[in-house]
């Protein structure tokens, strides 16, 4: 006999019970309301089918749901000579809390179904072995393929925005890149860090040579789109400067003229003034201090991206000449990026610190664990992952609590030092890694809990698509800040961020090319990112979750 258990969800669980023995199967079917409501939920994705709904109200409310289906399983009881009142109910079940019990939603539950069933299944295929070669083929090619049928091809324009682009990047005008953040910023996210996606594109093999081509026009070119996405990040949010964008490679650097010849805007001269470590030509210099100024008056912070070693000192010594002029008075305007797995980072930072405390400026901090491993010498890296992932939380240690450790030592090699000998630090912790972040979130707690004076603005951030469970959670963790119970614990709300790639499709495809590489070298994040999808899935599908929740 099969008795029907109706509670305040639209979820109906099947109990068998036999002659001589009787047990409760744990097996569940989703009932018709559900059907129907996940079809609600995925047509009325799209705005114009909302409007039609409310003018053909079709889909029946939740209550009405429940009063379709009581109707129906009540009669088909009655006709097997049983009553709903033979078997046991959700709310009398004393093996599923009652809804008053349930104080504290997960994580992902923040995210509307359609992403969360998107997210899913991308991670699904990034995360598996089998999928993520011939994925990554499939996006190199559709990236570089310079054929018509293939650029100029709307179904699979569709196709891809849909799906990758969908998940992994903000928008391809300036509307939908607003709409993005919007959203983002509804979840609970504090805002992004946005970057534009447009390269100049050098055939490989080409020499990079200065005064072979005009510097001026592709400088212009550069300072324009930046600028715009300075524009579209919005106050209190951030801005990717990238000098150069390498493709997603496996050779190394070896020299100027055999190189990965694919650069962002700022021009193919460019390369080698970075390679040499050389003073910013007038032109780029001129163009960055306007951008500069723009984001000042903006209320919007730049975030110099990291890139490979041959050019990141000089990188460096460029994010410090405008971190002198623009980070004063205790506010840092222009960040530089620092990769843990680097070996040289520790002592590369202290070097950084030590000139900030020296001349009296914020260092603008953003702390990574690295993205070039496939590109790179492997001997500039630490050996193991626990090694990069000890010097990462020992690094972030050390900036939040503002002395010296094992990992983090000042330059004249000290072992240790007096927190006034530190300098003032703005930190973005940018980590896919819970562990990592849950070690931040846990020294912030007591610096609260005790009162400590002077802690250091903090800030964290993942990329658009990935680890939301971590971003989620930090939303969550500020949602719980202002619970009564938590107030004494945590005193402020954590300040999260996504970053967030906007330009056309095309463009994008490389960028989406280097996530997929960045997964294939790291199934074991891309899996755990998978189950927690699939679980918060399973949650929603087969235990009642709320499925049709769209904002928060």
């Amino acid at each position: 006999m099969l008795y029907i258990l109706l509670g305040e969800t639209d979820i109906v669980t099947v109990h068998v019970t036999r002659k001589k023995s009787s047990y409760a199967s744990p097996s569940v079917i989703l009932g018709p309301s559900f059907l129907i409501g996940l079809a609600h939920s995925l047509l009325l994705d799209n705005p114009k089918m909302k409007s039609i709904a409310r003018i053909f109200p079709l889909i029946p409310s939740a209550s009405s749901r429940s009063s379709i289906l009581s109707r129906y399983f009540h009669q088909s009881l009655r006709a097997k000579g049983a009553s709903l009142a033979d078997a046991p109910t959700l709310r009398n079940n004393p093996t599923r809390p009652s809804r008053r019990e349930v104080t504290t939603p997960p994580a992902l539950s923040l995210l509307a179904f359609p992403a969360l069933l998107r997210s899913y299944l991308i991670s699904a295929a990034s995360s598996s072995s089998f999928l993520i070669a011939p994925s990554l083929r499939l996006l190199s090619w559709l990236a570089h393929s310079t054929t018509p049928w293939v650029q100029h091809n709307p179904v699979l324009h569709l196709i891809l925005k849909k799906t990758f682009y969908k998940q992994f990047c903000g928008g391809e005008t300036p509307s939908e890149v607003q709409k993005t953040t919007a959203d983002l910023k509804n979840i609970g996210f504090k805002g992004v860090i946005l970057a534009y996606a447009k390269e100049i594109v050098l055939e490989k093999g080409t020499a990079v040579e200065a005064g072979k081509h005009d510097e001026t026009k592709d400088v212009e070119f550069w300072k324009k789109g930046v600028l715009e996405t300075v524009r579209l990040s919005g106050r209190d949010g951030c801005a990717a400067l990238k000098y150069l964008r390498p493709s997603p490679s496996r050779h190394v650097y070896s020299s100027l003229t055999q190189s990965c010849c694919r650069f962002s805007g700022a021009g193919r001269s460019i390369m080698q003034q970075l390679t040499e470590a050389s003073a910013p030509s007038p032109i780029i210099s001129q163009a960055t201090t306007q951008i500069c100024e723009y984001a000042k008056h903006q209320g919007v912070k730049l975030l110099i991206d990291a890139e490979q070693h041959v050019v990141q000192n000089g990188i460096d010594q460029w994010t410090l000449q405008f971190q002198r002029k623009y980070n004063r008075y205790g506010c840092a305007l222009v960040y530089g990026t620092y990769q843990a797995y680097l070996r040289s980072t520790p002592a590369t930072l202290a070097e950084h610190l030590a000139i900030a405390q020296r001349e009296g400026f914020t260092l603008g901090v953003k702390l990574v664990r690295g993205a070039y491993m496939a590109s790179d010498p492997r001997h500039l890296f630490w050996s193991t992952k626990e090694e990069t992932d000890e010097a990462f939380d020992g690094i972030t240690e050390s900036l939040m609590r503002k002395r010296w450790n094992d990992t983090l030592r000042p330059a004249e090699e000290a072992t240790s030092g007096p927190p006034h000998g530190f300098p003032t630090v703005d930190l973005v912790l940018a980590s896919h890694n819970p562990d990592s972040v849950g070690k931040a979130m846990r020294i912030r707690q007591e610096q609260h809990r005790t009162g400590e004076s002077g802690i250091i603005r903090l800030s964290y951030a993942q990329l658009m698509g990935m680890a939301d469970e971590v971003g989620c959670e930090l939303i969550m963790s500020g949602k719980r800040a202002r619970s009564n119970e938590e107030k004494s614990i945590i005193a402020e709300k954590p300040q999260a961020y996504k970053y967030v790639v906007w330009g056309t499709v095309q463009e994008c495809l490389k960028y989406l090319v280097r996530r997929a590489e960045e997964n294939r070298d790291a199934l074991a994040r891309a899996r755990q990112d998978r189950n927690a999808l699939g679980r918060e899935l399973c949650r929603r599908l087969l235990l009642g979750g709320n499925i049709f929740n769209f904002k928060r």
